[in-house]
């Protein structure tokens, strides 16, 4: 089959056209990304594909990072949680803002009862909790509801809540039984609140990719987008369950790393414009986890598990007010980029050099903006003037023009309207002609206004200097990778799960063995080592990967259209559905059996043992139907045309007693697997 992958990334969107049979790469084409209408950078990708090869496509896969950056900037639209069972107190004790990412400005816990296991389900007045919060439910454009031990009630709160909820306010309502599949409750309306979130986010890529292909006579084209598991959904499933591709992005260019390279034992390392991503294989397979944590958000979204920190191409370079230079977290436009968008880019930088006084905040960074806002009323009228001043290009931070009485950019950023250009990583490969597509001059200007700001006039006119601050540079970006893989290679092979960032004692010793492989004299260093190959994904890999791979005293390999390997992983990847029910007997007094509960994610069953010597086979016969039949639904929205087959498996969970030594199962879970 040919069919076309396309990545949108943070900085560039990437097309392919691949014979999938065969795993060939037949055309490939970069262009960059346009925020203010994505599809034009889509069709601008499409365009450069040879129009011959594009005619073939029977197939459309997509794979994306917006969300996986909306996430770590802790950008999106306007959403609020209604958690059912609990309070603020609770909210506060578990740190629910820290833990699991929820806000607590964009949370309401309802205290209502219920039985202590949740069988029994609160009856709870809507009416009257609207009228109680209205200004809670008025400031959001979407929501997300959960309910304390909803598995066990068939998520009944969550159904009337989000019916009720819609039916008021004309609003999207997830429901977090429709993204979330473990009980616990906080995670649940984390993933929930979340997919509200990315919802805007998502809808805009899917709209910009629908306009381009309709454009270019390719509107009947099927079209389907990575999971974060890195198999495919159907663009229908994608606009309602977003929260799902937060990991697009890295879990295509996992694809795109098996079909590209033969490495079984690696670490897949892809840096984009916005974060860097590695995954580890073993045996050619990448390892997984059911919790996806990202950006400070815990999930229930299962995936391919993915160590992410914020460095990309894009990251903004910065100096702290102690004067040392540091990669900030914040994602900016290289002002090469912007120079090649606008025509006062390369003036504003002038003018900052030779007339603006010193400062240490960055001023000489511009804003810009990067979509019109459709109800400006919903801002303060400081950040409207901020927003009208903006429509006719990007402003310095100095221009006195920004200095408006009252303005608060946060949230015009946290939201996306407004973004800043400034020197990034890309500037710095422009200055050292490492890369040489946009202006190399307004990335020059960007390194001695960086200078100019932090160690005086004379240093930003000292040409030495500004090849010195990009090789420096250089050397942050290497230093992050270098400890980002260090531990995730420790985590996979001491405490799998944990925290890769380094405790204090462990930054020493990276940091010391980093300083021995830069040339710097120590007396004893302890070196890491690994047998796994770095396998580098993304542009700018081939500058910043091999010394990371040299000081961990690893092989690097940098596969041919490791450019583009997320788009050939996207198109390369396939409907994977794997779906559980689980049978768990209700023990009573003494360990008796009364019964068999069954449960699936669309019903609970339950099969009394009174009367009935055949209820555990009734329920595992109940589950068997229910675990094909919620598999096949599965497949068939993700988009799998036909009669697929549904392959099942059993396992179970036993206990054994430490007094009788008597072993018991505590419950029993059957898989359905769909692959097309």
């Amino acid at each position: 089959m040919i069919g076309i992958g396309i990545d949108t990334g943070g900085t560039y969107t990437d097309a392919v056209v691949v014979d999938t049979d065969a795993t060939q790469v037949l055309a490939k084409a970069k262009a960059l990304t346009t925020k203010r209408d994505l599809s034009v950078g889509i069709g601008n990708a499409l365009d450069a594909l040879p129009a011959q090869a594009r005619a073939k496509a029977e197939r459309v896969s997509l794979s994306t990072t917006l969300a996986t950056n909306a996430c770590v900037e802790g950008k999106g639209g306007r959403a609020k949680l209604v958690i059912v069972g609990t309070s603020e107190a609770v909210l506060h004790r578990v740190q629910a803002d820290k833990k699991y990412g929820i806000p607590f400005a964009d949370v309401l816990p309802l205290d209502f009862g219920g039985s202590y296991d949740g069988k029994e389900a609160p009856e709870i007045d809507w009416e009257a909790v609207c009228t109680l919060h209205a200004k809670f439910f008025e400031d959001a454009d979407s929501f997300g509801i959960t309910g304390l031990y909803a598995l066990n009630n068939g998520a009944s709160v969550e159904k009337q809540g989000a019916d009720f909820l819609e039916q008021k306010y004309g609003k999207l309502v997830v429901k977090a039984t429709d993204v979330a599949a473990s009980i616990n409750v906080m995670e649940r309306g984390a993933t929930a609140l979340l997919n509200a979130r990315l919802v805007p986010v998502i809808q805009e890529f899917l709209d910009a990719i629908r306009s381009a292909l309709e454009q270019r006579g390719m509107g009947s084209v099927p079209v389907s987008v990575v999971r974060s598991d890195g198999s495919l959904m159907s663009e229908e499933l994608a606009r309602l369950r977003p929260v799902e591709t937060i990991l697009s992005g890295p879990a295509a260019s996992v694809r795109g790393a098996q079909a590209l390279s033969p490495a079984t034992e690696s670490l897949v390392v892809d840096i984009g414009g916005t974060t860097s991503d590695i995954s580890v294989f073993h045996e050619g397979e990448p390892v997984r986890t059911e919790h996806i944590r990202i950006g400070g958000w815990q999930t229930q979204v299962g995936g391919v598990a993915i160590d992410t920190i914020g460095l990309g191409g894009d990251t903004a370079v910065r100096y702290t007010h102690g004067g040392k230079l540091e990669l900030s977290s914040r994602k900016v436009m290289p002002l090469c980029i912007a120079a090649t968008y606008w025509d006062n880019i390369v003036p504003s930088l002038e003018q900052y050099l030779a007339d603006v006084y010193a400062n240490y905040y960055s001023k000489y960074e511009l804003y810009y903006l990067t979509r019109k806002v459709e109800d400006a009323s919903r801002y303060t009228l400081p950040e409207q003037q901020l927003l009208d001043l903006l429509a006719n290009g990007p402003l310095p931070i100095y221009d006195s023009r920004t200095n408006i009485p009252g303005l608060d950019v946060r949230r015009l950023e946290s939201e996306g309207v407004i973004m800043r250009c400034g020197m990034t990583s890309t500037d710095a490969m422009h200055i050292l002609g490492d890369f040489d597509t946009f202006d190399a001059r307004a990335s020059e200007l960007g390194a001695r206004c960086l200078l100019k700001s932090y160690r005086g006039t004379d240093a930003a006119h000292d040409d030495e200097q500004v090849k010195l601050l990009a090789e420096e540079i250089y050397g942050l970006a290497q230093k992050r990778l270098y400890d980002q893989a260090g531990g995730v290679l420790i985590a996979d092979r001491y405490w799998q799960g944990a925290d890769t960032t380094f405790d204090d004692q462990l930054q020493k010793i990276f940091d010391a063995n980093w300083a021995v492989h830069t040339h710097d004299v120590e007396h004893f260093a302890l070196a890491p080592r690994t047998d796994a190959i770095l396998i580098g994904i993304g542009a700018p890999t081939h500058v910043l990967l091999p010394e990371a791979a040299r000081a961990l005293g690893a092989a690097c390999m940098i596969p041919e259209h490791a450019e583009v390997a997320n788009a050939v992983g996207a198109i390369c990847s396939k409907v994977i559905v794997d779906e559980k029910v689980r049978v768990v007997p209700d023990r009573g007094d003494y360990g008796f059996v009364n019964g068999y509960h069954v449960y699936s994610s669309d019903k609970n069953l339950y099969f009394p043992t009174e009367d009935n010597e055949g209820a555990w086979q009734q329920a595992m016969d109940a589950a068997r139907e229910a675990v094909e039949r919620v598999a096949l639904e599965e497949a068939k929205r993700r988009g799998v045309v036909g009669e697929p087959e549904c392959i099942m498996s059993e396992s179970n969970l036993d206990a054994t007693g430490a007094a009788d030594n008597q072993t018991i199962t505590l419950e029993w879970t059957l898989t359905g697997h769909v692959e097309a």
